[in-house]
Parts: C-alpha cells; sequence; structure tokens
C-alpha cells in the first residue's frame, strides 16, 4: 500500500469509492447517488487536497479535506445549484451541513472525508491516510480540523477518539486541534 496525492485520472475510481462506501441509497437511488458524490466528493476532488491510498496502483481508499470553511463554502456553490436541482431534502440537508460545520470554523477551519473499500479496513490504512493528511496540514499551518460522522457508525467513532479527535456536540461532529 501507498499514499499518493490525487490526480484527475482517478476521479472515477475515487467515486466509485465514495458510492461504495456510502448508504445503501446512495448505491440504488439515482438521486443519492448523484447528492452523494455532489456533496462529499466532486467539489473536493475537483478543487481541493486530496490522498488516494493505492494497492496495485489503483485506489482504494482516500482522504478528502478542505483546509479553509470559507473558501470551500464558496467553492461549493456550484454543487449546492446542482444539489438544488435534486429536490428535497438534499439542498436543506446542504444547507444544515453548512451551518453546522459554519459554527466551528474558526477553531477547526478544515474538514475532511476518508473512505475505504472494506476489504482494505482494519489493516491501519487509515491511520497510514489521517498521518498523511495531519502532517500535510501542519505543514500548510491549519489550526484545526473537523468532521461528521454518524454516531451509529461505533467503529468510525472509535476510530476518531484514537486519532484524538473530540466531539464538538452531540450530532456526530467531531475536531481535532492541530496547533
Amino acid at each position: 500500500m501507498k499514499i499518493e496525492m490525487y490526480t484527475p485520472e482517478y476521479k472515477q475510481a475515487m467515486e466509485d469509492i465514495c458510492i461504495a462506501t456510502a448508504s445503501e441509497r446512495a448505491r440504488t437511488q439515482k438521486r443519492h447517488h448523484d447528492f452523494s458524490l455532489l456533496m462529499y466528493c466532486d467539489e473536493y476532488l475537483d478543487r481541493e487536497k486530496c490522498l488516494m491510498l493505492m494497492a496495485d496502483d489503483k485506489p482504494v481508499g482516500y482522504v478528502l479535506c478542505a483546509e479553509d470553511y470559507s473558501a470551500w463554502k464558496q467553492n461549493m456553490a456550484p454543487y449546492a445549484k446542482q444539489i438544488e436541482a435534486l429536490g428535497d431534502p438534499y439542498p436543506k440537508r446542504v444547507h444544515d451541513g453548512m451551518a453546522m460545520y459554519g459554527a466551528y470554523a474558526s477553531e477547526y477551519p478544515a474538514h475532511m472525508h476518508i473512505d475505504i473499500l472494506e476489504q482494505y479496513t482494519g489493516g491501519g490504512n487509515g491511520t497510514a491516510l489521517f498521518h498523511a493528511l495531519i502532517e500535510m496540514l501542519k505543514k500548510d499551518g491549519v489550526k484545526g480540523l473537523m468532521l461528521g460522522v454518524d454516531l451509529n457508525n461505533t467503529r468510525a467513532v472509535s476510530f476518531y477518539k484514537k486519532m484524538g479527535f473530540t466531539p464538538l456536540n452531540d450530532m456526530g461532529l467531531m475536531g481535532l486541534k492541530l496547533q
């Protein structure tokens, strides 16, 4: 396994990982599939910093990161318009997510998404991706990192706590101070 910076030739593979690791609805319902890519993947691939976990020269996982909430919010505008076109309930989810992250952005300006195909989890790959991201963020002078997690996903919550994240609210937002 190795970790590499994302390059656009791998966009389809990265989108495939996003959907493979998303909810069953994202795999079976077109609108939710499109929402998942627009909200949690494409903007990051197009405009942010992304690291790929590679096996046999193909991505099997990633960490996507927006270093600056304000820039991310502006970058999301065209994607938000596409999400609006999907209809209810998706625009409200975008608005609520941006508001939740915005409330903590001064202390935790960066946020991330990490996904790894199931057969590549549990062997330290998530930890390696996470540490590579943290090294990059510290080098860039980012003071804090946050993420959202489904609180029912106890495996993920446990992993993030092991990495040093603490709960920021009771809705699954967690943060990590980097400075």
